[in-house]
């Protein structure tokens, strides 16, 4: 293999590992950030779902760049912003600026995801994708079993910014490789750049997923109404002005792909329940089974880092194995694992979650470079951009939608535990506010019933997730069934006349 595609490889794989590092590392951490800051775990819910709102929010825009000015110029700028913003968490001295720079992180991100498969897509050649795709995959699950263990790392020496510090050093010395190593040629995409698209979907995703982070903690809160407000107005305003334009920044013909479209919905099912309820157990992890951050983060390990194994062999699994089979059966057994992780008690040990956490491991790594291959299968090297950009949103959609409605649920069944064990501190118990719940009874029957209730939650959620992952595996695999007919290859659309407005 030439050494500019291992290049391009690496830098594509380097951004997937960033991101997913980056989304899960403030889980385990969340408890240290609040003590740090002087607020509770559940004011700190916008840590991880305001950067599902970064990547969600941009990643149409980010591939849409990238189609424009070219991969590796878009790689190269997201990267530097991701290393700038990774080091304003490590410095934030209060939630807002936290929450504040973990949105535009997301964003950064949100370039770093669409722009990565457009390099791959346009560097290397059919035969040699499916391993670069199946590197690009792997990558996720290292990150993902990164985040929580160098957070838990840092933890042990009593400080959490360091786990960010390094994020942000990482990112610099690949966006200083990058500048060294990858194309700066343009992008092939004609026409004027659509600001105004730009603008409406990027406000109105963001109202959606701000609004479905917010509406479980008081759905009649002002700024819940006006989040879906924005959302309701500026999206099919976004749709009506996207008709218009030669040029759109969502191709709706990738939609007629069987691939493209399966693996669209595969990726949100994945998102709505296995990658949400890993955000959700670390704190569970912790305050329930006594965890330190660490541990939470080592407990993590068998799932992520199997993830990433099974993954690296992706290539040689795509090669006798076919996409409806791999994306079919990765949901299938992420539910299984799930479904397994339902029954937990508050006395098990590690040894009892293990068969959960492997199952959940063996699906995410059989799923994920398969939903990479499927963004960018039979469509245009010039347009893939785009589409890997539309497929990243609705996986980030899928995790903002999760954790919020995954977390409603919680709540919901901890409360209902919580009003059985002991009814004089349900509401408490169930928000989370055990000193307060001690100043009613003692704090020993605080815990117990605490913890019983939580258990309870987690495992409805648990159970919910399940099926959400099942359903995702049965309509994947409607999607993605073989057809008779030629397979349709979506060509680059028409370059946008001059005179557009």
């Amino acid at each position: 293999m030439p050494k500019t595609q291992l290049v391009t490889i690496g830098a594509a794989a380097l951004a997937p590992f960033v991101v997913f590092a980056s989304f899960p590392l403030p889980i385990v951490a969340l408890p240290a950030i609040g003590a740090d800051l002087g607020v509770g775990i559940a004011e700190l819910n916008l840590l991880v779902s305001g950067y599902a709102l970064g990547l969600g929010a941009f990643l149409l825009t980010g591939g849409s760049l990238a189609d424009r000015f070219g991969a590796g110029r878009v790689w190269i700028g997201a990267m530097v912003g991701f290393a700038v913003f990774s080091a304003a968490c490590a410095l934030a001295t209060t939630v807002p600026l936290l929450v504040a720079a973990r949105i535009v992180q997301g964003g950064a991100g949100a370039a770093l995801m669409a722009s990565s498969l457009s390099l791959i897509a346009a560097a290397v050649e059919p035969k040699r994708r499916a391993g670069a795709v199946a590197l690009w995959g792997a990558a996720i699950g290292a990150g993902l079993s990164t985040g929580p263990v160098g957070a838990g790392l840092a933890l042990e020496f009593g400080r959490w910014r360091p786990a960010f510090a390094v994020l942000a050093a990482v990112s610099a010395a690949a966006a200083l490789l990058g500048v060294l190593a990858l194309p700066a040629a343009r992008g092939a995409a004609r026409g004027r750049f659509d600001l105004v698209g730009t603008v409406l979907l990027t406000v109105g995703l963001g109202g959606l997923i701000l609004g479905v982070s917010w509406v479980g903690a008081d759905a009649s809160a002002p700024r819940v109404w006006v989040a879906f407000g924005l959302a309701v107005v500026l999206l099919p305003v976004f749709v009506l002005q996207q008709r218009r334009r030669a040029v759109p920044m969502i191709d709706v013909g990738l939609l007629r792909l069987p691939t493209y479209a399966g693996g669209l919905v595969a990726g949100m099912a994945m998102a709505l329940s296995i990658l949400s309820m890993l955000v959700l157990l670390g704190p569970y992890l912790q305050v329930v089974f006594g965890l330190s951050a660490l541990q939470a983060g080592l407990w993590f390990l068998p799932a992520t880092l199997l993830s990433t194994l099974v993954a690296l062999f992706g290539a040689r699994i795509g090669a006798r194995f076919s996409l409806r089979t791999r994306l079919t059966a990765g949901l299938a057994l992420s539910g299984a694992g799930l479904a397994a992780l339902a029954f937990v008690q508050t006395s098990w040990t590690f040894p009892l979650l293990l068969p959960g956490f492997v199952l959940a491991g063996l699906g995410m790594g059989l799923a994920n470079p398969a939903l990479g291959a499927a963004a960018v299968v039979g469509v245009a090297p010039e347009r893939s951009g785009v589409a890997a950009g539309a497929a990243n949103t609705a996986r980030q959609l899928g995790n903002a939608l999760g954790i919020a409605v995954l977390g409603a649920i919680i709540h919901a069944g901890a409360l209902a535990s919580a009003r059985t064990e002991l009814p004089v501190a349900a509401d408490l118990l169930a928000a989370g506010d055990l000193r307060g719940a001690a100043a009613l009874t003692s704090a020993d029957a605080v815990q117990a019933a605490y913890a019983v209730a939580q258990t309870s939650g987690v495992r409805l959620a648990l159970e919910v997730s399940a099926v959400l992952a099942f359903l995702g595996a049965l309509v994947a695999a409607f999607l993605l069934r073989p057809r008779r007919t030629a397979p349709v290859v979506v060509p680059a659309v028409r370059p946008e006349p001059s005179t557009a407005p």
